[in-house]
């Protein structure tokens, strides 16, 4: 778990440092670059996991394990 946590800090981290630089390596905006980088960085994984729902369930309903019978 704090392997984890590791990684996620190190992504944040250097997508925060990729917004600093885009915008001219501004000193008065580090904390705002860092909320950004974690909002996006969790938007990303908030999408993953609806996808992986949205597989899975795609996966379940071709399966014919409905209760429709045959048809």
């Amino acid at each position: 778990m704090e392997q984890h946590a590791n990684e996620t800090q190190d992504r944040v981290r250097r997508r925060a440092y990729e917004l600093w630089e885009q915008h001219g390596r501004s000193e008065r905006h580090e904390a705002e670059f860092w909320h950004q980088a974690e909002r996006e960085l969790k938007g990303e994984a908030s999408l993953r996991d609806t996808r992986k729902g949205v597989t899975a369930n795609a996966a379940s309903a071709r399966s014919g394990s409905g209760s429709d019978g045959p048809g």
